[in-house]
Protein backbone atom coordinates (compact mmCIF):
# COMPACT_ATOMS: atom_id res chain seq x y z
CA UNK A 1 0.00 0.00 0.00
CA UNK A 2 3.05 2.39 0.83
CA UNK A 3 4.02 1.72 -2.80
CA UNK A 4 1.23 3.11 -3.94
CA UNK A 5 2.10 6.53 -3.22
CA UNK A 6 5.37 8.03 -4.88
CA UNK A 7 7.95 8.18 -2.03
CA UNK A 8 8.65 12.27 -2.74
CA UNK A 9 4.72 12.46 -1.51
CA UNK A 10 5.62 11.08 1.61
CA UNK A 11 9.01 13.39 2.36
CA UNK A 12 6.82 16.70 2.41
CA UNK A 13 4.52 15.62 5.50
CA UNK A 14 7.31 13.70 7.05
CA UNK A 15 9.83 16.41 6.31
CA UNK A 16 7.34 18.81 8.78
CA UNK A 17 6.64 16.15 11.18
CA UNK A 18 10.43 14.90 12.10
CA UNK A 19 11.18 18.82 11.67
CA UNK A 20 8.57 19.49 14.45
CA UNK A 21 9.82 16.48 16.48
CA UNK A 22 13.20 17.05 16.04
CA UNK A 23 14.11 13.57 14.56
CA UNK A 24 15.64 15.68 11.48
CA UNK A 25 19.66 15.32 10.75
CA UNK A 26 19.50 11.95 12.91
CA UNK A 27 19.48 8.65 12.18
CA UNK A 28 16.55 7.44 14.95
CA UNK A 29 14.41 9.43 12.00
CA UNK A 30 15.46 7.02 9.31
CA UNK A 31 15.54 3.85 11.84
CA UNK A 32 11.36 4.95 11.96
CA UNK A 33 10.88 5.72 8.30
CA UNK A 34 12.89 2.59 6.81
CA UNK A 35 11.09 -0.47 8.39
CA UNK A 36 7.53 2.09 8.02
CA UNK A 37 8.82 1.82 4.45
CA UNK A 38 9.74 -1.92 4.15
CA UNK A 39 7.89 -4.00 7.06
CA UNK A 40 4.57 -3.41 4.34
CA UNK A 41 6.50 -4.78 1.26
CA UNK A 42 7.96 -7.81 3.57
CA UNK A 43 4.67 -8.68 4.90
CA UNK A 44 2.81 -8.40 1.35
CA UNK A 45 5.24 -11.08 -0.32
CA UNK A 46 5.46 -13.27 3.07
CA UNK A 47 1.52 -13.52 2.53
CA UNK A 48 1.49 -14.91 -0.89
CA UNK A 49 4.06 -17.24 0.28
CA UNK A 50 2.23 -18.56 3.79
CA UNK A 51 -0.95 -18.82 1.72
CA UNK A 52 0.47 -21.30 -0.90
CA UNK A 53 1.55 -23.44 2.15
CA UNK A 54 -0.47 -26.86 2.73
CA UNK A 55 -3.18 -26.32 5.72
CA UNK A 56 -2.49 -30.56 5.82
CA UNK A 57 0.93 -30.19 7.37
CA UNK A 58 0.16 -27.87 10.19
CA UNK A 59 -3.16 -30.14 10.83
CA UNK A 60 -0.42 -33.11 10.96
CA UNK A 61 1.64 -31.29 13.59
CA UNK A 62 -1.53 -30.34 15.85
CA UNK A 63 -2.48 -34.00 15.71
CA UNK A 64 0.88 -35.11 16.52
CA UNK A 65 0.36 -33.43 19.74
CA UNK A 66 2.36 -30.22 18.56
CA UNK A 67 1.18 -26.97 20.15
CA UNK A 68 0.87 -23.83 18.08
CA UNK A 69 4.10 -22.56 18.80
CA UNK A 70 5.75 -26.07 18.19
CA UNK A 71 4.11 -26.02 14.79
CA UNK A 72 5.18 -22.83 13.66
CA UNK A 73 8.45 -23.67 14.79
CA UNK A 74 9.15 -26.91 13.84
CA UNK A 75 6.80 -27.39 10.36
CA UNK A 76 6.29 -23.39 8.72
CA UNK A 77 9.54 -22.06 10.03
CA UNK A 78 12.18 -24.39 8.29
CA UNK A 79 9.47 -24.65 5.48
CA UNK A 80 9.50 -20.82 4.71
CA UNK A 81 13.32 -20.15 5.34
CA UNK A 82 13.77 -19.88 1.62
CA UNK A 83 11.04 -16.90 1.40
CA UNK A 84 12.17 -15.58 4.20
CA UNK A 85 15.67 -14.89 3.13
CA UNK A 86 14.58 -13.54 0.39
CA UNK A 87 12.63 -11.45 1.59
CA UNK A 88 15.41 -9.96 4.23
CA UNK A 89 18.09 -9.18 1.68
CA UNK A 90 15.04 -7.48 -0.93
CA UNK A 91 14.12 -5.26 2.41
CA UNK A 92 17.81 -4.88 3.43
CA UNK A 93 18.59 -3.62 -0.37
CA UNK A 94 15.54 -1.22 -0.37
CA UNK A 95 17.16 0.56 2.77
CA UNK A 96 20.68 -0.08 1.71
CA UNK A 97 20.00 1.92 -1.07
CA UNK A 98 17.62 4.61 -0.28
CA UNK A 99 18.75 7.25 -0.81
CA UNK A 100 15.73 10.08 -0.87
CA UNK A 101 15.03 10.12 2.58
CA UNK A 102 18.53 10.46 3.71
CA UNK A 103 19.08 13.30 1.37
CA UNK A 104 16.09 15.17 2.76
CA UNK A 105 16.83 14.08 6.11
CA UNK A 106 20.64 14.55 6.74
CA UNK A 107 22.55 17.15 6.88
CA UNK A 108 25.30 16.14 9.17
CA UNK A 109 27.76 14.42 6.99
CA UNK A 110 28.41 12.65 10.06
CA UNK A 111 26.06 10.57 10.22
CA UNK A 112 25.08 10.24 6.01
CA UNK A 113 24.30 7.17 5.09
CA UNK A 114 26.62 5.10 2.22
CA UNK A 115 24.14 6.34 -0.35
CA UNK A 116 24.02 10.04 0.72
CA UNK A 117 27.75 10.02 1.65
CA UNK A 118 29.11 8.99 -2.42
CA UNK A 119 26.39 11.62 -3.67
CA UNK A 120 28.10 14.12 -1.07
CA UNK A 121 31.31 13.63 -2.66
CA UNK A 122 30.11 14.31 -6.25
CA UNK A 123 32.15 18.00 -6.91
CA UNK A 124 34.69 18.87 -9.46
CA UNK A 125 37.49 18.37 -7.32
CA UNK A 126 36.77 14.44 -6.90
CA UNK A 127 37.72 12.26 -9.69
CA UNK A 128 35.11 9.94 -11.08
CA UNK A 129 37.00 6.82 -10.06
CA UNK A 130 36.70 7.80 -6.38
CA UNK A 131 33.12 8.13 -7.26
CA UNK A 132 33.17 4.57 -8.82
CA UNK A 133 35.14 2.75 -6.42
CA UNK A 134 32.22 3.87 -3.83
CA UNK A 135 29.93 2.72 -5.59
CA UNK A 136 31.55 -0.95 -6.00
CA UNK A 137 32.10 -0.78 -2.24
CA UNK A 138 28.40 0.10 -1.56
CA UNK A 139 27.75 -2.94 -3.72
CA UNK A 140 30.17 -5.38 -1.24
CA UNK A 141 27.90 -5.67 1.87
CA UNK A 142 24.94 -6.66 -0.45
CA UNK A 143 27.22 -9.62 -1.98
CA UNK A 144 28.66 -10.76 1.20
CA UNK A 145 25.00 -11.06 2.35
CA UNK A 146 23.65 -12.23 -0.90
CA UNK A 147 25.99 -15.26 -0.42
CA UNK A 148 25.36 -16.15 3.23
CA UNK A 149 21.49 -16.27 2.00
CA UNK A 150 22.47 -18.48 -0.86
CA UNK A 151 22.09 -21.57 1.13
CA UNK A 152 18.99 -20.85 1.89
CA UNK A 153 17.92 -20.07 -1.58
CA UNK A 154 19.23 -23.18 -2.86
CA UNK A 155 17.63 -25.26 -0.24
CA UNK A 156 14.12 -23.92 -1.37
CA UNK A 157 14.46 -24.82 -4.59
CA UNK A 158 15.44 -28.01 -4.02
CA UNK A 159 12.82 -28.93 -1.14
CA UNK A 160 10.46 -31.39 -2.18
CA UNK A 161 12.51 -32.48 -5.03
CA UNK A 162 13.43 -35.93 -3.57
CA UNK A 163 11.09 -37.98 -1.72
CA UNK A 164 12.88 -39.54 2.09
Amino acid sequence: MIYMVPAIVLVIPLYSVFSQLGLRNTLLGLLIVYPATTVPVALYMLQGYFRGLPPELEEAGLMDGLGRFGVIRKITLPLSLPALASVALYVFMIAWNEFLFAFMFLDDPGIFTLARGVVALDSSEVPRQNLMAGAVVATVPILMIFLWFERFLVQGLTAGSVKG
